[in-house]
């Protein structure tokens, strides 16, 4: 009996502190003194009026208190592009522009590796031709169509405009006025492909993320195990894997 209590009073002292198991295999003896959101400070327990130590808690797997309670620390990944999808509607495969051109504002996007469509040679193209950015972002029927508007304003401006004997170009009213829509026009154009660029980019990262989105969680466990030494338990750590499809 009394040998019974003396190896319960050991195992009790043993186990009369806290247990910090970092990602890397360390295991720390420690004494916490706070945890917060993102950080955990402890003492070393062997020297408990030394310097108070810092461990961020994503460097942490898992807390074991000196009352038994049990903190897992836990962490996930995923092997999709980007943190999060572009839109929160529902995308598919195959889907037309006009599709999903609403689904998506541009001014959100965000440059990634991959991206089909660049936004400079789109708005060059427009600017040497309207309309010819938006062929170069795959939309040729939109391209044509801006195309045929910019050649119709040329047409109405030329309709109006005249030369005087000294062969200076001149425009009437309905002339000066397609004049300036036409720059206006072009303008739109250059725009207009480059967030036609923007948008379809956006759709494809959140296609590639759906064809690469095999997400997992990694969740530590801890446990006790005997030693085979004097009875004594050793803390063992080991990690589970969880895939989702």
């Amino acid at each position: 009996m009394v040998v019974f209590c003396l190896l319960l009073g050991a195992f009790l002292y043993s186990n009369a502190q806290d247990f910090i198991t970092t990602k890397d295999g360390t295991d720390i003896m420690a004494k916490i003194i706070e945890v917060s959101s993102t950080e955990v400070k402890y003492k070393k327990y062997n020297n408990p009026d030394g310097p108070t130590f810092v461990l961020k808690k994503s460097d942490i797997l898992i807390i074991l208190y000196e009352d038994g309670e049990k903190e897992v620390i836990k962490s996930s990944a995923s092997s999709g592009y980007g943190s999060s999808p572009n839109t929160t509607r529902e995308v598919y495969e195959g889907m037309k522009y006009k599709q999903y051109k609403s689904y998506y504002t541009p001014k959100l996007y965000v440059p990634q590796a991959g991206d089909p469509y660049s936004r400079f040679w789109a708005g060059a193209a427009s600017f040497l031709i309207p309309g010819l950015g938006q062929g170069v972002d795959g939309e040729w029927g939109r391209g044509a169509l801006i195309c045929l508007g910019n050649i119709g304003l040329y047409a109405v401006m030329l309709s109006d405009s005249y030369y005087d004997l000294n062969g200076t170009l001149y425009y009437g009213i309905v002339g000066s006025i397609a004049n300036i829509a036409r720059i206006v026009y072009d303008i739109w154009s250059i725009v207009d492909a480059v967030r036609v660029a923007k948008i379809k980019n956006m759709y494809y990262q959140d296609i590639r993320a759906q064809r690469a989105s095999i997400d997992f969680n990694i969740e530590p466990y801890f446990a006790y195990t005997p030693s085979g030494i004097g009875n004594s338990l050793t803390p063992t750590t080991g990690l589970t894997l969880k895939l989702n499809f």
